[in-house]
């Protein structure tokens, strides 16, 4: 009898070794809480150069201000602007914008392009898993930007 209490108790302590030798792997959806999660640059700018607006001369071109590193958080992340026709986003690297309003960002560590049309400071929101938030503020001016 007592043989067998010991077997007992000695597979779910086994068990409960096992589960906790695991300790996530990884993987960016592993629900990383506690990990600080933000972009960087956190402040993005392109001046054109002259009067006139980046991207605003006919035909009119959206100009790429950055490429832009999520870093920490939960994956996938949502990049969003409620202000489509001024900002769009697209795959790191990119020459030219893949998206508007909206891009998905897979993994951490990785990259989105913003692109901008006209003179403007407006926000991308970055929002990962959990619904936490970083911003990027993103300026476009004429001239040198000052």
């Amino acid at each position: 009898m007592k043989a067998k209490t010991k077997k007992l108790v000695m597979i779910p302590l086994a068990g409960l070794l096992l589960l906790s030798a695991c300790g996530g792997s990884g993987d960016d959806t592993a629900g990383q809480v506690g990990s600080t999660f933000q972009v960087s640059p956190d402040e993005a700018s392109i001046a054109s150069g002259d009067a006139d607006c980046p991207g605003a001369l006919a035909p009119l071109t959206y100009a790429k201000v950055a490429d832009v590193t999520v870093i920490g958080g939960t994956a996938p992340y949502r990049v969003l602007s409620p202000h489509h026709q001024a900002l769009t986003f697209g795959p790191p690297g990119a020459t030219a914008p893949t998206h508007i309003g909206e891009y998905v960002v897979a993994n951490r560590n990785q990259q989105f392009s913003v692109f901008a049309l006209g003179c403007l400071e407006l926000q991308v929101t970055v929002m990962d898993d959990l619904k936490r938030v970083a911003i990027v503020t993103v300026t476009a001016a004429s001239g040198s930007g000052n």
